[in-house]
């Protein structure tokens, strides 16, 4: 939020510390009103333990706020280093409390106590910073007195609402119930935070912890920490009956002011400055037994036994030395005891630090992150954070997105995310040799958890040995010997044996992350011409082909890295063999168990159920799909990607409110992705936004890869309300634009697209031409070849559109979509074109358990199609029941079908099948749906013809 400069007062000769907002900040209106809000709620203040503010002012454009200089270090520093004795943590607590009781007797309520916001001076008191989350009370003192007061205005910000209705704010560990839950707040939720912030200096640790902020918010809300004393024993019982009575959830349990908290820290303080023991005997004998433990340096309490057989004169002199000096011991290593022990889990995620590369050889820079990456991501036991997440946090840092992570940077980062531990590397040239050096680090204190050096001869050498430095690191973090034996696949194995193949590699995979698939091609591409056999390099460039439109090529790639996967990690064999699956043979229910045994074996990863949640998105199950996208949401919530499934999926289900809910979320955390704008535009379109749609469009525009995509969607809406040229006009230039990318296959799809619309609308002699047009791009690709047999076999190319079905069963003989979608679309349609009803029903019988789902990718999604035959089937049979329940099915499927053109095309098949009913009122409402619609519509469009006369009829 801040940048902090020393500086010199030169007309009063003092030195002061300036705060400026980051660049990137500096010009958000909301930020630039909370660095208002703070210099004036600080300023407001005058307490020896509150940090003073001298002045707030602008200069060339930047806003300033000069303060008191402060020379020591935050408490969270003070913490991780373990530097307390009881008596220091009683100080400053007294202090802290009394400087919470001057601001809220200001009517000032902080609303973010933690560690980073205590400052301990050099000489060892308590200063709370960081005023910029503060909020004013109408009532001035009406808390100090224990009474309740009505919230009023926040600070600065009368005319307009710095926040969000229902948005909390505060850091996540440090929240009281009710700042969780978004409710008003008032003193009392400082409270709770001081007796959070009170537990960790106490214990060492956090009362509330999580992978997210969603198992974190759900311990504070229902979950009771462990006893102070069960993790430290020197915790007097009077200090951890304070800090549960300020922990308290209920907020009516609670202390109702810090007054009362801070006079009972007071009297804790004075019994002990008298001389009484914090640690009475009553309390020793009192407590159950503690482990005692030689490893750490500290002495543990147990129970004492004194029989009256044992006892002597002596021991009333010796008994009171010996409980003090045991005393001593234990709150001299109050710290030590917590950290000295730390042990990484399989609940805990790693930052990944940057390589240093101290050879001057620009081959290791990236290289050997990325072979330390894949040799720990095999790791079941170690989860590194991902790289968006890393990014994400970087901005609010204030840092560059692409900075290079130093060992202080993986440290600075772990505070902010609450996480453990950071890895950092090192290789320096030893004569010919060089040597590798590998730390582990708690993300707290920067103590040492673990440590490797090895040695290689020579530069061929060095990802062997960097591979047998990963395996030892992972034996000191805690990993079992069992998993590394299973999981420990050498990184010129699981990847390749070239450094310059890696590194290129390594480049792909961060642009793919930073910049999109389109970019990230010509990396993966040089990775695979420097090693023919790099198996991930091919299957990365081929998914990023995919997202790309390119199915054709992007299955082609994948093929080729299953054919290369026997010698890969069993990471990396589930990545391959999954999109192997969906990708290359389309055989849905073996991708399936890929993916669940994928993420049986990784349990935190998030792209096997992500993945799960887009292939039951093809069958139709969206219930199912929505289940493991949230799921992966959860594990990654950083990610853009998934975000966009998770409004997908919600669009799907027609629950638009949930939709745009989560997109805004989304754009909240500046997740912004093509993905996202492309939903998006469907919502938008779903509900008659012009507006909207035109918002992603021009956000699309100029953005290889993304344009064409919101250019098709444009000639489909066009299409859905029959203007028909114009449509025409977009689907050019959604060609040109793929075709301008390199993207044929993608093109091909527009042109496949466009050439059913045409056919479904009556205009067969255009749609061969653009069926002509789709086979010249076209290399035999699946979406391709359904869309254009199915134009063939609707403008009575009977012949040609049997070859193309055959070729699709011949080339896709295991695909699940090709056989239980668009094979018997195509085939009953055939049916129909030789008058044989019952066989075209029957035919589309095989589609029944899959026909709601949403095959294809963003430049085509040909939904319910098998539905539009059958309903067209029954037409043709007179059949006007059984085809009306078939279009209703398409009208009350609306964010799945969304600008299709079947989804308009069902009012008039609703509109035909009732006449063939009987049912002349519903007929004519159903047609004035479809000529509303069409209202605008080209007047030479042969099925709008057809509809008119038809309509007239009934009048």
């Amino acid at each position: 939020m801040g940048v902090v400069y020393r500086a010199e007062d030169l007309t009063l000769h003092r030195f002061v510390a300036l705060k400026f907002l980051p660049d990137h900040l500096s010009r958000d209106p909301q930020m630039l009103e909370r660095f208002r809000r703070e210099a004036q709620a600080a300023s407001a203040l005058n307490h020896p333990n509150i940090c003073t503010i001298y002045a707030i002012g602008e200069e060339n454009g930047q806003t300033y706020m000069a303060m008191e200089l402060l020379e020591g270090e935050p408490l969270n520093h003070r913490i991780a280093a373990g530097q307390f004795e009881m008596e220091t943590l009683l100080d400053l607590s007294i202090e802290i409390a009394d400087a919470l009781e001057a601001a809220h007797a200001e009517g000032i309520v902080h609303r973010d106590i933690k560690p980073a916001n205590i400052f301990v001076t050099k000489r060892g008191h308590a200063k709370i910073l960081d005023f910029g989350l503060a909020k004013v009370t109408r009532g001035k003192g009406k808390f100090a007195s224990g009474g309740s007061a009505e919230l009023g205005e926040t600070l600065g910000a009368s005319a307009d609402h710095l926040t969000s209705p229902g948005i909390a704010l505060g850091t996540v560990y440090y929240m009281s119930p009710e700042q969780v839950r978004a409710k008003e707040l008032d003193a009392r939720t400082d409270i709770f935070s001081f007796g959070v912030v009170l537990y960790e200096m106490a214990t060492g640790t956090m009362p509330f912890r999580g992978e997210s902020s969603g198992v974190i918010t759900e311990a504070i809300l229902n979950r009771t920490p462990p006893a102070p004393v069960r993790l430290n024993p020197a915790v007097p019982q009077k200090l951890e009956h304070i800090i549960s009575r300020a922990m308290e959830k209920d907020i009516n349990l609670r202390y109702q002011n810090v007054a009362d908290m801070r006079a009972e820290l007071k009297l804790l303080k004075r019994d002990s400055g008298s001389g009484r023991a914090l640690i009475t005997e009553e309390d020793l004998v009192a407590r159950p037994s503690a482990p005692r433990s030689r490893e750490n340096g500290s002495a543990a309490f147990s129970q004492p036994i004194i029989t009256e057989a044992a006892w002597h004169p002596r021991w009333r002199f010796l008994l009171p030395l010996a409980v003090l000096l045991t005393i001593s011991l234990a709150v001299g290593g109050l710290y030590w005891r917590s950290r000295a022990a730390l042990k990484l889990t399989d609940k805990d995620t790693v930052v990944l630090a940057d390589f240093e590369n101290k050879t001057e050889d620009p081959i290791f820079d990236g290289t050997l992150r990325e072979g330390l990456a894949v040799q720990l991501q095999q790791s079941p036991f170690l989860t590194l954070l991902p790289g968006p997440e890393v990014r994400r946090t970087l901005q609010m840092m204030g840092r560059p997105a692409d900075v290079r992570i130093t060992p202080e940077m993986g440290r600075e980062i772990c505070e902010r995310e609450g996480l453990k531990a950071y890895i950092s590397g090192k290789i320096a040239p030893m004569g010919s040799h060089y040597v590798l050096t590998l730390v582990a680090a708690d993300g707290h204190s920067g103590a040492m958890l673990a440590h490797e050096q090895v040695e290689a001869a020579n530069k061929e050498q060095v990802l062997g040995a960097l591979s047998q430095a990963a395996t030892q690191l992972r034996k000191q973090l805690g990993e079992s010997l069992n998993s590394i034996e299973k999981y420990d696949t050498p990184v010129e194995q699981a990847t390749t044996h070239s450094l310059e193949a890696l590194q290129a590699y390594s480049a792909g995979y961060r642009t793919k992350d930073e910049k999109g698939d389109e970019a990230a091609v010509p990396f993966f591409e040089r990775a695979v011409q420097l090693d023919p056999k790099f198996a991930m390099a091919y299957a990365l460039l081929g998914t990023s082909y995919q997202n790309l439109g390119e199915r054709g090529r992007g299955a082609e790639l994948v093929g080729r890295a299953y054919e290369l996967s026997e010698g890969v990690s069993e990471r990396e064999k589930f990545y391959i063999d999954s999109y192997y699956f969906d990708l290359v043979t389309g055989d849905l229910d073996k991708a399936r168990k890929v993916y669940e045994q994928w993420a049986q074996a990784y349990p935190r990863e998030d792209k096997p159920v992500g993945n799960l949640g887009l292939l039951y998105g093809y069958l139709g199950q969206y219930e199912s799909g929505l289940v493991e996208t949230r799921e992966a949401l959860r594990l990654h919530p950083g990610s853009s990607l998934r975000y966009a499934n998770l409004v997908q999926n919600y669009l799907r289900l027609d629950r638009l409110s949930d939709a745009k809910s989560a997109a805004k979320e989304a754009q909240l955390k500046k997740l912004d992705s093509p993905f996202l704008c492309f939903y998006l535009y469907q919502i938008a379109f779903l509900e008659n936004e012009p507006s909207g749609m035109a918002q992603q469009v021009a956000w699309a525009a100029g953005k290889p890869g993304v344009e064409d995509i919101l250019l098709a969607v444009e000639a489909g809406s066009a299409a859905y309300s029959g203007r028909l040229k114009k449509a025409r006009e977009f689907a050019r230039e959604a060609t040109a634009s793929a075709r301008h990318a390199g993207e044929n296959e993608t093109a091909a799809g527009y042109e496949a697209e466009a050439a059913l619309r045409e056919a479904l609308f009556g205009n067969p002699a255009t749609a061969l031409q653009r069926v002509e047009a789709a086979l010249v791009l076209s290399t035999n690709a699946r979406d391709v070849e359904f869309a254009t047999a199915l134009a063939l076999a609707l403008s009575g190319e009977v012949a040609r559109a049997q070859t193309l079905a055959d070729n699709l069963a011949k080339s896709f003989p295991q695909d699940t979509i090709v056989n239980f979608n668009y094979l018997p679309t195509i085939r009953a349609q055939l049916a129909v074109d030789h008058h044989d009803s019952s066989e075209a029903i029957e035919v589309l019988n095989i589609a029944a358990p899959f026909e709601f789902g949403q095959p294809g990718d963003a430049s085509f999604m040909p939904s319910l199609y098998p539905v539009y035959v059958r309903g067209e089937t029954y037409l043709a049979a007179h059949q006007g029941k059984e085809a009306a329940a078939e279009f209703e099915k398409i009208l009350s499927h609306r964010g799945v079908v969304t600008n299709e053109p079947i989804g308009v095309l069902a009012h008039l098949g609703s509109a035909r099948a009732y006449v063939l009913e009987g049912d002349t009122s519903k007929a004519r409402a159903a047609y004035q749906d479809f000529l509303t619609l069409w209202k605008d519509a080209d007047p030479d469009i042969p099925i709008l013809i057809a509809a008119k006369s038809e309509s007239a009829r009934l009048q």
